[in-house]
């Protein structure tokens, strides 16, 4: 290991053990053989991790090594969100001492011509902004001013899928949105430069036009070190850690009165009250067992900031009356407020095999609930940035605290935003309950709605399927983006005013496709190939890669319009192999079907299908010259995808030639 690299092991040595250390190293490694020298050409691609995950830790490690190899220039940008911005600026400064880490507060500095250019030709500078239309023309100054374009740039763009993008793709405007045209402006001061995309949710970046500035051209993805707490912990089988609540809960919540005139004391809703007294139960364990001194609770169920104000005002009141039944012994209602704390006790005994006694944990709380900080995180509110100075720290907030943001000590969280039209990247970053707390599994939960659970447990199955595709993919392959639908409604992979909509293709469980305007290709080796399933009216069990083989041998034109494309399908059937262990076939021959129609099978073969994997029956056409072929016979395929709930996205159109 050269000396950049070193420094920071021995930083992250605090925290990390040795193999997690070495896990980071492995991934920096691998983002620099992609990045290459300071002389070498422009370069874009991704780095994927799962969300909190400690993606910011990889990146470092990928700006140390780099710096190692000569490159002298780094900029990251960060979401436009204050909290975030420090955190990463002060996570740069500590991790790279080597190096000049300069934020919005240095550029204006009339002394730093000398100290940029002493940095720049012995170790590096790194540049912190915000995603932010007055930060982003400052630090393109700042640069047009100090740094020369000959010098090849590595930009970071953290939370890539998050403002970066062109909001105006879907629209008949031919411009771009002010943020993406100020990254665009960047980029292209340097004569090269390399741009890296980080994101736990890169759907929207695989989902751009082939070939764009904004979809990567590798990706380079990690795993959580040792300890670290994701999704199957909360949605696969028999998770103790997920606590539902009634659909109508967050209703009552958000149509409730006034915030201002609420003072119900315990009568909240039942969730609520269940997620407060097993967090407060829970923080009093560990803190009794001596594992820590603070923990949170974290809820969020808007985007509205008077729902939160209400919300507030409901968990004020609620431990307002916790606090005086645990410390007046006449209180009217101190047996409810023990049988609601006991309740708690009880569920978290399930996943703690080794509880203090309950009297204990009560002394624990009493001594301590008086201090609990309740902090409303929304604009304008007086709490910037989440304090975890109190034993028992309770953050409310929408969006502030759904994307990028560390929560610190999370146990408990009680989540409850809705929508009618879900997106999986939006969704997944929501799941702050994910991090590195495999110590605090036993008294950690996730309290939601029914409704909500099923829409999350689906964006967990389609990030999970979305990374084993990647692992088990050649990465130069274009790649369908792998979906799920909850019994709800359909997930969406992000906002569609970022996408070239007319570039996108859809494919859905059960449905069938077939192109419209096929092309005479390989037919005598079909017939060869094909030969052996013609006698078997019914279907005949093959392996996917034998559809796949048969797939490429067909061509077709892709109509405007039209569902089928040649890449898309096949992409679809590679991505099949890890969800799917066989599929099946039929052939027909001797069928005359006019040029582009509408139609393809027959009512028999159209009922003829297995829902346990993916469909796929041959038509050889004889092509005749009165259907508006050529005289030429030729094989047309038509696919059926499997019943269930996964579907398929794919962007194929190169948007640069599209005029």
């Amino acid at each position: 290991m050269n000396s950049r690299v070193k420094k920071l092991a021995r930083v992250l040595g605090k925290e990390i053990d040795q193999q997690g250390i070495n896990q980071i190293i492995g991934t920096a490694t691998q983002m620099n053989e992609k990045i290459g020298l300071p002389t070498d050409g422009d370069i874009q691609g991704l780095l994927f991790g799962q969300v909190q995950s400690g993606k910011t830790n990889n990146m470092l490690m990928t700006i140390a090594k780099a710096s190692d190899n000569g490159h002298r220039l780094f900029v990251i940008l960060t979401s436009d969100n204050l909290w975030l911005y420090e955190q990463t600026l002060e996570r740069v400064q500590e991790a790279l001492p080597g190096l000049l880490t300069l934020g919005k507060d240095s550029w204006n500095i009339d002394s730093m011509t000398s100290r940029v250019k002493t940095a720049l030709n012995h170790t590096g500078v790194v540049l912190v902004a915000t995603k932010n239309s007055r930060i982003l023309p400052r630090v393109k100054e700042f640069i047009i001013q100090h740094i020369p374009n000959n010098l090849r740039a590595i930009i970071f763009d953290d939370e890539a899928d998050q403002a970066s993008l062109n909001t105006l793709a879907s629209s008949d405007k031919d411009e771009l949105s002010i943020i993406n045209g100020e990254i665009v402006e960047l980029r292209s001061y340097f004569e090269k430069h390399v741009f890296i995309q980080v994101t736990a949710t890169p759907q929207a970046l695989f989902l751009q036009g082939a070939n764009t500035t904004f979809r990567p051209d590798f990706t380079v993805i990690f795993k959580p070190g040792k300890g670290y707490v994701g999704g199957e912990s909360f949605f696969e089988e028999k998770s103790h850690t997920m606590k539902l609540f009634q659909d109508t809960e967050i209703d009552s919540i958000m149509n409730g009165h006034d915030y201002e005139g609420i003072h119900n004391g315990l009568a909240i809703p039942t969730g609520l009250r269940q997620a407060l007294c097993t967090f407060f139960v829970g923080a009093a364990i560990k803190i009794y067992q001596g594992d820590g001194t603070n923990y949170t609770f974290l809820c969020h169920v808007s985007h509205k900031q008077d729902d939160h104000k209400r919300l507030e005002a409901l968990i004020n009141g609620f431990i307002t009356k916790l606090t005086l039944a645990l410390h007046e012994d006449n209180m009217p209602e101190r047996d409810i407020v023990y049988g609601y704390l006991h309740e708690a006790y009880l569920d978290l005994g399930q996943t703690n095999g080794n509880l203090p006694q309950f009297h204990e944990i009560i002394s624990e709380i009493a001594d301590s609930i008086t201090s609990t900080q309740s902090q409303l995180l929304i604009s304008k509110s007086h709490y910037k940035r989440p304090s975890y100075r109190s034993p028992f720290n309770i953050l409310i907030g929408g969006n502030k605290l759904g994307r990028g943001v560390t929560i610190k000590r999370l146990l408990v969280t009680y989540y409850g935003r809705t929508s009618q039209a879900p997106k999986l990247d939006t969704i997944l970053q929501h799941a702050r309950m994910y991090g590195y707390r495999k110590d605090d599994l036993g008294v950690t939960r996730f309290f939601t709605s029914e409704t909500i659970f099923d829409v999350f447990k689906e964006v967990y199955s389609s990030e999970k399927q979305l990374r084993e595709v990647i692992e088990n993919s050649n990465p130069d392959d274009l790649q369908a983006l792998v979906l799920s639908r909850t019994s709800q409604s359909i997930l969406r992979p992000t906002r569609s005013n970022v996408l070239y909509v007319d570039s996108i293709l859809f494919y859905m469980p059960g449905k069938r496709y077939f192109p419209r305007y096929p092309i005479v290709s390989n037919v005598d080796i079909l017939d060869e190939v094909l030969r052996p399933y013609e006698a078997n009216k019914n279907l005949n069990l093959v392996t996917i890669q034998d559809l796949i083989e048969i797939l490429n041998l067909t061509k077709s034109e892709h109509a405007e319009g039209g569902t089928w494309d040649d890449e898309a399908i096949i992409a679809c059937l590679k991505n099949m192999k890890e969800m799917y262990n066989q599929g099946y076939i039929a052939v027909r021959t001797g069928r005359d079907i006019t040029r582009g129609s509408r139609s393809m099978l027959s009512p028999d073969d159209n009922a003829l299908f297995n829902s346990d994997g993916p469909t796929l029956i041959m038509y050889k056409y004889n092509g005749k010259e009165e259907n508006g072929w050529d005289n030429k016979p030729l094989w047309v395929p038509n696919l059926r995808f499997p019943d269930g709930k996964t579907y398929f996205m794919f962007s194929t159109v190169d948007i640069t030639t599209e005029g």
